[in-house]
């Protein structure tokens, strides 16, 4: 996906978020706001991305905050509020604390934060947001959650299903070039083309599905008259 064409997603997706934060008459969708704020941040912090990136500026520090630690905790915070459980609520905020140490020791000893990506953080951090969306969508999928409602009209079911479907090729990519980089660089073209397509539908699937109750309970009142 072109540079241009990934912030346009995700700009519209942000845009999106914030019409829907503004309709009166709307679906309560708990911690919208979560969603809000990761978009903002990302338009952000891929915009500045771009820009040092088209000047050789490192922007590792960039990417290691704003993405491996900022929006991480803000997708596991998003899931954590989610839940029920006591339990599983305290083994989050356990493993939570765990990695961010994990990454202070990492930061100190093995990855620079200002040269290099921190595949060390990134990859713990990745694992127990896809953990939790899947522990999500098992809720949904056994009606222990929104047994009421239409799966379709459920704007975090496809959130979950994004997460998942991009931080597992995240993982997949991110751990090929640690270990294997010259298979990444051979194919760097195609491998973070589809990447970014995959970021673009994940983004894009934050700030749209807000509206699809909205856009069903209107189609299903219009064929009901």
């Amino acid at each position: 996906m072109n540079a241009n064409f990934y912030l346009i997603a995700i700009g519209i997706s942000l845009i999106a978020s914030l019409v829907f934060w503004g309709i009166k008459k709307k679906p309560q969708i708990k911690n919208q706001w979560v969603i809000l704020a990761i978009l903002a941040l990302v338009f952000v912090m891929e915009s500045a991305g771009e820009y040092t990136a088209s000047r050789f500026i490192n922007n590792s520090l960039l990417y290691n905050l704003g993405w491996v630690y900022i929006e991480s905790i803000l997708l596991i915070f998003y899931f954590y509020s989610l839940e029920s459980s006591p339990i599983i609520k305290s083994r989050v905020r356990l493993f939570t604390v765990f990695i961010v140490i994990l990454g202070l020791a990492n930061t100190l000893f093995f990855q620079d934060i200002f040269y290099e990506f921190q595949y060390f953080t990134f990859l713990p951090f990745a694992l127990i947001i896809i953990v939790l969306s899947i522990h999500f969508l098992k809720k949904i999928l056994r009606l222990e959650i929104y047994s009421d409602k239409n799966i379709l009209c459920v704007p975090n079911f496809w959130i979950a299903c994004s997460i998942v479907f991009f931080y597992g090729e995240a993982i997949l990519l991110f751990s090929t070039f640690q270990f294997y980089p010259a298979t990444i660089i051979e194919n760097v073209k195609v491998v973070f083309t589809f990447n970014r397509l995959l970021a673009g539908i994940m983004y894009l699937t934050f700030g749209l599905s807000f509206f699809l109750p909205l856009f069903i309970n209107s189609k299903a009142q219009n064929l009901a008259e």
